[in-house]
């Protein structure tokens, strides 16, 4: 097994095509955002002989808390390469790199669902779980590949309810793909979301970085409601591979008897299925037994929808220089901080 550098744009995305589960956060395009933004990237493969076994998207972090490699969502693998094998190999990478390029940790946010075996592969390695997560872990996912009716036959009878009283109240909803369009109406949706909850929001020249990627194959679009001619909510959205991610979202305060939100999703999910989408995954939601947990309200409105939820393992740290202790302090701070 060899660890090599991937250059070839079609190889990274024709592999990640083959295997599942979907995540854009390993996308060739996410990797291309980074870079845009000031990061280093590598994207490696595991190679046995000629043979592509796995990808990792591998972004150095330069944050003022500690520098540190970071690989959101992966590795990626495929049979008959392990997981132990594809970590222990990691290690190894991150341990010959780490001393020239001066970063403090290896920090890994796997897309490997929590087991006694996935604990057991990363704490065997010397990983210890990071002070805080860096993806969502614990995810809502639909199924979208039934027919419309099936969908809202699974749906909370309270939603299904909304979506009919929004279309009565005249909420207009839009699919914008034009990415200039949908982000100057978006993002005044999402600072006044970011006031009201107060959550540290994403700058919008990321967003638009973002979305200028993404865009160029045609893997985001925009959604946005109206209503008596003033947009009241909106969403933007990822596709990759057969998922549509909900990555970001807005909305005003408004009355109940406008519902515009979940029409929006209903709409989204529409979207989806006409793009070709057989899952549609809403992000982050709460464990069940932390009713005071940030996302506790957001999770009841997600699970009204129907579908099920995905338990990722926890963001694991490998530490590599006495520097780690400083990242570990402050990240704990911030942590307690955002209450979860």
């Amino acid at each position: 097994m060899q660890i090599l550098e991937i250059t070839d744009k079609e190889q990274w995305d024709r592999f990640l095509g083959e295997v599942k589960p979907n995540t854009f956060l390993q996308s060739w395009q996410w990797g291309q955002v980074q870079k845009r933004t000031g990061e280093n990237i590598r994207y490696l493969g595991f190679y046995e002989g000629q043979q592509l076994q796995g990808v990792a998207l591998v972004i150095t972090v330069n944050a003022r808390r500690g520098k540190f490699f970071l690989i959101p969502h992966g590795p990626i693998i495929q049979s008959p390469l392990p997981l132990k094998t594809a970590v222990a190999e990691l290690v190894a990478y991150a341990k010959e790199n780490a001393t020239k390029e001066q970063v403090a940790a290896l920090r890994i946010a796997p897309l490997t669902e929590t087991s006694p075996e996935s604990v057991a592969v990363f704490s065997e390695a010397g990983f210890r779980p990071a002070p805080l997560h860096i993806h969502a872990e614990l995810t809502w996912v639909l199924s979208i590949y039934k027919s419309e009716e099936e969908i809202l036959a699974g749906m909370r009878k309270t939603t299904r309810h909304a979506i009919k009283k929004a279309q009565q109240a005249n909420v207009q909803v839009e699919i914008v793909t034009d990415i200039q369009t949908g982000l100057d109406r978006f993002w005044p949706l999402y600072e006044t979301t970011k006031d009201r909850h107060g959550f540290v929001p994403f700058s919008r020249s990321f967003l638009q970085t973002q979305a200028e990627e993404f865009s160029k194959e045609n893997n985001m679009f925009f959604v946005i409601a109206s209503h008596d001619g003033k947009d009241v909510a909106g969403a933007m959205l990822m596709h990759f591979g057969d998922t549509v991610f909900y990555y970001h979202g807005a909305s005003l305060k408004l009355s109940t008897s406008i519902p515009a939100a979940q029409l929006l999703q209903w709409e989204t999910i529409k979207e989806a299925e006409r793009r070709g989408a057989t899952q549609y995954n809403f992000w982050g939601i709460a464990p069940d037994n932390e009713p005071n947990h940030p996302f506790a309200g957001i999770t009841t409105f997600k699970k009204g929808f129907g579908g099920y939820a995905i338990d990722y393992l926890h963001a694991q740290d490998l530490p590599l220089s006495f520097g780690y202790w400083k990242m570990w302090l402050i990240d704990m701070w911030r942590k307690k901080r955002r209450g979860f």
